[in-house]
């Protein structure tokens, strides 16, 4: 039994080992202004840069900074209501570099962005925030049962996910199936209630992204506060979303080449 449980523990030991590794090598592009930045984009942007290597992009340097030097970008915000600060530059830089192989994580109010961006025909809402103390959280579907955002999780169809019981941030959702060329990824649940794909709020889209993938994550999902007891579990699904729009990114870092890291885009060009 003791050599089990060690046999057990060097286990987890090495997975957890490589699983955050394969985190620090995403390179990370966290777009926001830091000027409207508040509790709950703060804690976002402060475990990003803990956890990945992550540099901090304002809505109105996009157009003017080399997008492709990231593996995946994060538009996070659960402190305002981004759209305004999308202007058609900054819309055709992300659109540009999504189309041309980049993956793009939209969580919280910016999830509404696909529609913005015009990946998403559908209307979103955005409200919020919210303190009802109602648990909530995703559940895993059987149509994905193996997709890499569940790693770690207990892969059976109907298990839920908790990742907060505080309420919810200022958010978006395509609520009530308001979304047409999104793909359900999980379910969402509150309370005593399963949602189903009703919301709108832990999919992706693969169809009008060119290359690309974009991924979105709202309603209650991203409470990114220190008082959610269940921040633990937020960030690990958080981290398997990021690790799985990397491994599909056309830029992000492979194996060093000499000196220089190459990307998956630039070996198949060669």
């Amino acid at each position: 039994m003791k050599k089990l449980i060690t046999f057990m523990a060097i286990a987890f030991l090495m997975f957890s080992t490589c699983y955050l590794a394969n985190a620090q090598q995403v390179v990370l592009g966290f777009i926001g202004d830091e000027g409207t930045f508040l509790d709950y984009n703060n804690n976002a942007l402060e475990w990003a840069d803990e956890n990945f290597q992550t540099t901090l992009i304002a809505p109105q340097d996009l157009a003017k900074t080399d997008l492709t030097k990231f593996g995946v970008l994060w538009w996070q915000d659960g402190d305002t209501d981004p759209t305004g600060l999308l202007d058609g530059d900054a819309n055709d830089a992300i659109m540009k570099y999504v189309q041309n192989g980049g993956t793009l994580l939209l969580s919280s109010a910016a999830e509404k962005l696909a529609t913005e961006l015009g990946i998403e025909s559908g209307v979103a809402r955005i409200y919020g925030p919210g303190a009802d103390g109602n648990a909530a959280g995703v559940a895993i579907i059987e149509d994905t049962l193996d997709h890499p955002v569940w790693e770690g999780f207990n892969r059976v169809a109907g298990e839920q996910i908790q990742t907060t019981s505080l309420g919810f941030p200022m958010t978006s959702d395509y609520w009530s199936r308001t979304f047409k060329e999104a793909i359900t990824v999980g379910n969402c649940w509150e309370a005593a209630t399963d949602w189903t794909d009703e919301v709108g709020a832990f999919v992706e889209w693969t169809e009008g992204t060119g290359k690309g993938i974009v991924f979105g994550m709202g309603w209650r999902i991203p409470h990114w506060s220190d008082d959610n007891d269940d921040l633990e579990t937020l960030q690990k699904l958080t981290t398997n979303v990021i690790n799985y729009l990397a491994s599909k990114s056309l830029f992000s870092a492979v194996t060093p080449l000499g000196n220089a890291s190459a990307t998956w885009g630039e070996i198949k060009s060669k």
